[in-house]
């Protein structure tokens, strides 16, 4: 049996009636709580209560939207926990053939978690006197988030594929190996990018590329996954 097959046998095997694990995920959304619930005492602390917090941003990188001083506080906590809860569910709501990767949905949900734990950072630094620059943080961030998918990505093994025939499934799951390479390599250049220009490109520009990249990579590993698709072997 080849290394192909074996993994291709291995992959079916660990998605065979097992349902994703996401202790990990829970684990890290206690830590990111805590990390933020600590952020915010500080912050009511050292925050006056008539103070207008900045809480969204333009693409320009200008302030475009504030909240008061507990709102701000409780914000991105309250966002975690939705988020927290959505992966959480989504398990039980998907088969497991279908949810791909367990790794890689660990990786997103907690580097998700970490990003927004910054973001909630740096806005209470900011409101209690500070000058980060939010915007490029969030921009560093979101190309960290991408290394980190692009390097677990490639690492994955596809599903197993649900119905069709045996060199059907086979075929899917080849693709799916190839369609992982490239995306993990397109998402890492991606985040490589960001995290090398955040703090030196004009914001808009910013902006423009990460929402262009994202968009043009999910079209880029779509035609992919279409275009290796072999009907013949069906």
């Amino acid at each position: 049996m080849t290394d192909e097959s074996t993994e291709s046998a291995g992959s079916a095997a660990s998605t065979d009636g097992k349902r994703l694990d996401v202790r990990p995920g829970l684990i890290g959304t206690a830590i990111a709580l805590l990390a933020s619930a600590g952020v915010s005492v500080w912050g009511w602390i050292h925050i006056p209560d008539d103070a207008r917090i900045p809480t969204h941003w333009g693409a320009s990188g200008e302030a475009d939207g504030f909240s008061d001083k507990l709102p701000a506080l409780i914000q991105a906590p309250l966002i975690m926990l939705a988020f927290s809860a959505l992966f959480t569910l989504l398990p039980r709501l998907v088969s497991r053939e279908r949810m791909g990767s367990a790794r890689v949905y660990i990786v997103a949900w907690i580097g998700a978690l970490l990003l927004i734990s910054a973001l909630h950072a740096v806005t209470i630094l900011n409101a209690a006197g500070g000058q980060l620059p939010a915007v490029r943080v969030a921009m560093a961030g979101v190309g960290v988030l991408y290394l980190l998918l692009g390097n677990y990505l490639p690492k994955s093994r596809g599903g197993s594929a649900a119905g069709g025939g045996d060199r059907w499934a086979a075929q899917e799951r080849k693709i799916s190996r190839r369609t992982q390479r490239l995306g993990g390599r397109l998402l890492a250049g991606l985040g490589l990018f960001l995290v090398i220009f955040g703090f030196v490109l004009p914001i808009p520009a910013l902006t423009v590329i990460m929402l262009v990249g994202t968009v043009a990579i999910g079209l880029t590993l779509a035609l992919y996954s279409w275009w290796s698709f072999d009907p013949r072997q069906n």
